[in-house]
């Protein structure tokens, strides 16, 4: 199965990442959002070759600033 790069690996929908559709990491939006540590994300979930969307990583973050999960 071939893992579609542009797909965000927690909540399946559009991960709108720049470099999967190739273009320069520069323009993408993770460049400019702060996210929360390592430790604290769902590592099962994520997979090396893929990015999560904005709206996962705003949720990681709210989670994480209200001590959920």
């Amino acid at each position: 199965m071939k893992i579609e790069a542009s797909i965000c690996p927690l909540c399946q929908q559009p991960n709108v990442c720049a470099v999967a559709a190739r273009r320069q990491i520069e323009t993408c939006w993770c460049q400019q959002h702060v996210f929360v540590p390592k430790h604290q994300l769902p590592l099962n979930n994520l997979e090396p070759d893929r990015c999560i969307c904005q709206a996962c990583a705003e949720a990681l973050k709210q989670e994480a600033m209200l001590g959920v999960k």
